[in-house]
């Protein structure tokens, strides 16, 4: 008797503008979302999750793809500091590619209703080396450059990245325990973020190559992100004391 083997259906994977459907349908709100996340990161990564869909990544393979595709980016930055111009434009690229990315894996999460506690970990975790390693990156290249003042502001704005991202993260999870949400949208949020948005630093390495102009810029940036997470952090901890006294 011929042994009879056993075959298992692989999953329908979604044609790419079926996901496209879809992913329209039900996308998170964007109201007090920063611009560049709201209207170009989201729409990109929507693309991407319907790519990955079809070829039948898991929004866990996805998350682990940003963060490479984010690391070659810094590292490329670094290795080509002879040539400044190509190093900011790939890096920019790559960045703004694994941010993308990053996105991506929450909608191809929902798109696949495969949702879970651990990718949610694993997401916020790869967040929290990323965040830090874009300005420590960015740093390095200010000491190679003689600008080791540049390279202290560097620092510097990579903990207040990293206090912010565990700021909001944590602070919207006691809020959700405390079941108080006091937040305010405010009519034009999205602009008024918009120095906030990763997706802004991202694309300020195009200007590496005239170096003055990158330096204003990312000044800038850690001035107004520094305000906004003052401002951010007052305001959740006003709102968790609410929660306590309710």
């Amino acid at each position: 008797m011929t042994p009879q083997t056993l075959t298992i259906p692989s999953p329908r994977r979604l044609p790419i503008a079926e996901s496209l459907r879809l992913l329209d349908a039900a996308q998170k709100p964007g109201i007090g979302v920063p611009a560049y996340t709201r209207w170009v990161n989201r729409r990109v990564a929507r693309y991407l999750c319907a790519i990955a869909e079809r070829v039948g990544a898991t929004p866990s393979a996805v998350s682990v793809v940003s963060i490479l595709v984010t690391f070659s980016g810094l590292a490329a930055f670094l290795l080509l500091q002879r040539s400044p111009l190509l190093a900011g434009i790939l890096a920019a690229v790559l960045l703004a590619l694994g941010y993308a990315l990053d996105s991506a894996d929450g909608q191809l999460a929902r798109l696949q209703k495969t949702s879970s506690l651990q990718g949610e970990w694993l997401d916020h975790t790869l967040d929290a080396v990323r965040l830090p390693a874009v300005h420590l990156t960015i740093a390095t290249g200010f000491l190679l450059q003689g600008l080791p003042l540049f390279a202290v502001a560097a620092a510097a704005f990579s903990v207040i990245a990293s206090a912010g991202f565990l700021s909001q993260n944590l602070g919207g999870l006691l809020r959700d325990r405390s079941q108080t949400d006091r937040t305010v949208t405010r009519r034009h949020q999205s602009w008024l973020l918009l120095p906030a948005d990763p997706g802004v630093l991202c694309w300020a390495f195009v200007l590496w190559a005239v170096l003055p102009l990158f330096g204003a810029a990312y000044l800038a940036l850690l001035a107004t992100n520094a305000l906004h997470i003052t401002l951010s952090t007052r305001r959740r901890w006003a709102e968790l004391g609410e929660g306590a006294r309710s």
